[in-house]
């Protein structure tokens, strides 16, 4: 393997694809004064899932990219480090709760590796288009439900409104504790806007659920590439859609919901998706290699795609990781964008004000 190159941190915006035109893109040089405040020892916990941030990694030149470490590129808050929890910390924090996401496949890969982190093993999988429950997580003490949305396929005329859906998940899931022993997750790749959450709000007050945690995940950059057949979003209609952001993160706190800002990450790696039309999806899950093996594993996620505390003890889900387990497990979830993403939800899940 060769030598991982040594160097300051550089922030990574890539100039493709630019909401702020007059922003430099490309590698920048990180000041001195940034790289000492990230490196102190105790780093202070972010208190929003909407901290700003940026990709940085370390590289010899930023004028040269191949002088980069790829592999240790990092998502770095300003000032401040997401807490990774460990698997028993986890567990504790979301045992005896119940979990329902609705969105669209986006909100469902951050679920699948949800259980995966959970458990350790993934095993079962499915592009659920419907309504499923999942029984077998975190040893039977956490319910996790999915319900996909919007459906798409439908004409829109049968297609189920979002406040239908909504009601439906939730007399699905009963009974259901108005408190935060209850989390909702809501999200979607593009179809979310401020009006969905003045729904939420109005279906929690009518249900007599306004205590529990709400979650929504944001918008996140897709549809930017031509493809015959879909929708393509211009230069201009990305610009509209960080506006739309913007005004879906303010809505939310005004109703005191949570929130994972994943546009901010995804737009700054958007050439790194996965396999879709779409150009939105940064998960994959795929068939273990180690699943017709009946011996001790290791399950391994790259140490570089944890959050924060750049060049630091980087190590807390790599260890949890690390650690030999007895398992078969079928299925994983890859995706380093993707994990950012859901580690910083379960982050919002577990601190003081979710976890009450």
């Amino acid at each position: 393997m060769a030598k991982a190159p040594s160097g300051y941190p550089h922030p990574m915006r890539d100039c493709g694809l630019l909401i702020h035109p007059e922003e430099a893109c490309g590698l920048q040089p990180i000041s001195s004064d940034y790289i000492e405040a990230i490196s102190q020892p105790e780093l202070k916990t972010c208190p929003s899932g909407d901290t700003k941030g940026q990709w940085i990694m370390p590289c010899l030149s930023c004028s040269d990219n191949r002088t980069c470490d790829w592999r240790e590129i990092t998502w770095q808050p300003h000032n401040c480090q997401y807490g990774v929890l460990t698997k028993p910390q986890l567990q504790q924090c979301l045992g005896a709760r119940k979990i329902l996401f609705i969105g669209d496949s986006t909100n469902r890969g951050m679920m699948y590796y949800l259980i995966e982190r959970l458990n350790e093993t993934l095993q079962e999988w499915q592009k659920v288009h419907g309504t499923k429950f999942y029984h077998n997580v975190n040893g039977g003490k956490t319910l996790i439900s999915y319900s996909y949305y919007p459906q798409f396929w439908m004409s829109p005329s049968l297609r189920p409104t979002f406040e239908k859906a909504l009601e439906h998940l939730l007399q699905r899931s009963r009974p259901l504790e108005n408190s935060g022993q209850t989390i909702l997750v809501v999200g979607g790749v593009q179809w979310l806007n401020s009006n969905h959450l003045q729904i939420i709000h109005k279906v929690l007050k009518r249900e007599n659920l306004l205590n529990i945690l709400v979650i929504i995940k944001t918008l996140g950059i897709g549809f930017h590439l031509p493809v015959d057949g879909v929708h393509f979003l211009t230069q201009r209609e990305v610009q509209n859609l960080w506006k739309e952001n913007v005004v879906i993160l303010d809505t939310a706190k005004k109703y005191g919901y949570e929130v994972v800002d994943t546009f901010t990450i995804t737009m700054g790696r958007y050439k790194e998706f996965f396999q879709g039309a779409c150009g939105c999806h940064f998960h994959e899950v795929v068939k273990s290699k180690f699943f017709k093996e009946n011996h001790l594993i290791k399950i391994k996620r790259s140490r570089n795609h944890t959050v924060g505390r750049y060049f630091s003890n980087q190590s807390k889900l790599q260890r949890q990781q690390d650690s030999p387990i007895n398992v078969q497990s079928p299925y994983h979830v890859r995706g380093p964008i993707n994990q950012v993403c859901s580690e910083i939800l379960l982050s919002r899940m577990c601190t003081e004000k979710g976890a009450a």
